[in-house]
């Protein structure tokens, strides 16, 4: 099937760009650890996919790359700590012991540091707004751990909800800051689709950037074959898109912006592939009720709503 009936590509937008930028610029200046807050569902996971396929574009084969995720609990323990980190690298284990499970997360970070230049691993850690205290020391005991046995480097991004920006001044005041030192070091704030600049740019992916198999059709090439070739570029539909999702906004009582998630513009857009554009003829563009029509069969003003709250909570 294809990436959009599958909903599984990653978008290289403004926002995706600026990260990469930032983390490729923390991890050259030797940084150890940096926080990465941000509303749900703006695409910093996407992001941290698309940085762990694509590194080597940009650090070669200087540092090894790897992802974890904090799961919630009600009440965690060491063990499930490592072993929610080990199930999230997909190297789930069977062993108990919260000893042995912690050996095996370091070897999966010696593994992919050996293979670097460097001998340096850039640790993502996704739902980062989740580490307790005590969690936080378990990491530091890792870093130090790295470096006086196996002379590796770590540095730490730490991806998650708004509550992780609030952190560091909470761990300040507490003195706490050997944690700040290690992980906190500096903060990026990753951003949804802001303004149109953003948005033209983002649908301008669709005829540019996006292309499946990786050597075949662009992804509106693919839905639109005819359109495309009498000239149609989904585009040219981008101002007009736009300005039916702010009439949305307007339409559900949320507060006036520009902004768009990224899995509302998604979803939004998968629906315009795969049940619009099969639809134009040549020299057909698509119409203001179209979308209408879109937006309201996707239920994508549902995210926005949701962040709107998220945002005022």
């Amino acid at each position: 099937m294809h990436p959009v009936e599958l909903d599984n590509y990653v978008m290289p937008t403004n926002a995706l760009e600026s990260f990469v930028n930032v983390c490729v610029g923390w991890i050259n200046s030797n940084l150890v650890g940096a926080l990465v807050p941000g509303l749900q569902r703006i695409g910093k996971s996407h992001a941290v996919d698309y940085f762990m396929a694509n590194y080597r574009q940009w650090l070669g084969n200087s540092v090894g790359v790897v992802s974890a995720e904090v799961l919630p609990h009600k009440q965690i323990s060491e063990g499930i700590f490592w072993g929610d980190l080990l199930t999230s690298m997909k190297r789930p284990t069977k062993k108990r012991s919260p000893e042995e499970r912690r050996q095996l997360f370091v070897g999966r970070l010696v593994e992919a540091a050996s293979r670097s230049e460097k001998k340096k691993v850039v640790i993502f850690i996704d739902e980062a707004q989740l580490l307790e205290d005590a969690l936080y020391k378990l990491l530091i005991g890792v870093h130090n751990e790295m470096w006086r046995l196996y002379r590796i480097k770590c540095v730490w991004l730490l991806v998650g909800q708004p509550e992780l920006e609030t952190v560091i001044s909470t761990y300040i005041a507490e003195g706490k800051r050997q944690i700040v030192g290690r992980f906190m070091a500096d903060t990026y704030v990753f951003q949804p689709l802001t303004g149109i600049t953003d948005f033209k740019a983002a649908v301008e992916c669709y005829d540019l950037y996006l292309h499946y198999p990786g050597n075949g059709p662009s992804f509106t090439e693919h839905f639109a074959p005819i359109p495309w070739g009498a000239g149609y570029r989904l585009a040219s539909d981008a101002d007009m898109i736009f300005q039916r999702i702010a009439q949305a906004r307007t339409d559900n009582g949320l507060p006036d912006g520009s902004g768009m998630t990224m899995q509302g513009f998604t979803t939004l857009m998968n629906h315009i592939l795969t049940h619009l554009l099969p639809n134009l003829t040549a020299g057909e563009e698509l119409s203001p009720n179209d979308i209408d029509e879109a937006i309201v069969a996707t239920n994508c003003m549902i995210f926005e709503q949701q962040e709107a709250l998220l945002a005022t909570a």
